[in-house]
């Protein structure tokens, strides 16, 4: 069966499966951010054109949203471009730290968003405000609103793919326009059928979800700048690669610094033959640097120490 995601994939991101590339990791994002703002542009055009043909403000209205969601996208853009950057004098690690600043950008209009969610279902709820419409302007939203959850589905699947929470968090931004234009549709047929207040109990349970996943990914984004202690998997990964190394007896005190766009600064302390000479003792550490290097992405630093001795009886 067909599917569009992986042959955009395969089509613009060459060497897509190599996600821990600083340059293959920035493709997914450029191509997540092109098609989100080319489909927000096309989506927008087309509800403007059926919004005069039809007379409908609804429609003209969801336009404006929808048009709006280009902004993320450009976030995006920007994001992955600036942390593409190579390192300088003032950034010796690179500029890949820039897409947590971005994801932090989006979580904050998505809060935004929610919170007009929740003004909008609010006023619905308490007022006399009805959405006019016609059945078939709801069948237009209803088909827009499934081609904005394909981009958001899009959006996830390259961000899981890459680890990348501002594909994600842009995800949620398609899915909460989605959501609104869904909810635009749902309260026009309501409507029509007597329940002015359905779509306004459902936009304030939707309004909280969006706002709660901004703040989850604000705090995730948060997190990463501050600086998070390496994940267990990443671990057994490193030490996994150190055991294989020969001449290495153990090792321990592994600390690593995530400098986004896949760029890592790993350090760990190695324990080996207390009788070798120190020039093979360096060569061993080396080794160990050259393994993790070449299957992690990262500038890795070995300090290499002898075994401790043996603790005497009695003391």
């Amino acid at each position: 069966m067909f599917n569009l995601s992986e042959w955009l994939v395969e089509r613009f991101v060459p060497d897509h499966e190599k996600v821990e590339d600083g340059d293959v990791r920035a493709r997914y994002g450029f191509l997540e951010a092109w098609v989100s703002i080319i489909g927000n542009i096309l989506l927008a055009a087309l509800k403007v054109f059926l919004g005069i043909s039809l007379n409908s403000i609804a429609l003209l209205a969801d336009a404006v949203h929808t048009a709006s969601d280009v902004l993320t996208s450009v976030v995006v853009l920007v994001g992955f471009r600036a942390a593409r950057m190579p390192a300088d004098k003032e950034h010796p690690f690179g500029h890949g730290r820039v897409e947590p600043i971005a994801t932090l950008i989006i979580a904050i209009l998505l809060a935004v968003v929610g919170l007009q969610f929740a003004s909008t279902s609010a006023r619905r709820f308490f007022g006399t405000e009805a959405v006019d419409g016609s059945i078939l302007i709801a069948g237009v939203l209803a088909a827009t609103g499934i081609a904005k959850e394909w981009m958001a589905r899009f959006s996830v699947a390259l961000g899981r793919k890459i680890n990348s929470g501002v594909l994600v968090a842009d995800a949620w931004h398609h899915r909460s326009d989605a959501v609104a234009t869904m909810l635009v549709a749902v309260a026009i047929v309501a409507t029509s059928l007597g329940y002015p207040r359905f779509d306004a109990v459902f936009g304030l349970i939707v309004s909280a979800l969006v706002i709660y996943t901004a703040y989850d990914i604000g705090m995730s984004a948060a997190s990463t700048l501050i600086g998070e202690r390496p994940s267990p998997e990443l671990v057994d990964r490193i030490g996994a690669i150190v055991r294989n190394v020969k001449g290495v007896k153990s090792m321990h005190k592994i600390s690593v610094h995530d400098y986004g766009s896949g760029r890592k600064v790993i350090s760990l302390h190695i324990q080996v033959d207390g009788a070798l000479p120190v020039t093979e003792s360096h060569e061993i550490a080396e080794r160990v640097e050259d393994a993790i290097s070449s299957q992690i992405n990262a500038i890795t630093t070995v300090h290499v120490e002898p075994p401790e001795p043996p603790a005497r009886e009695g003391l």
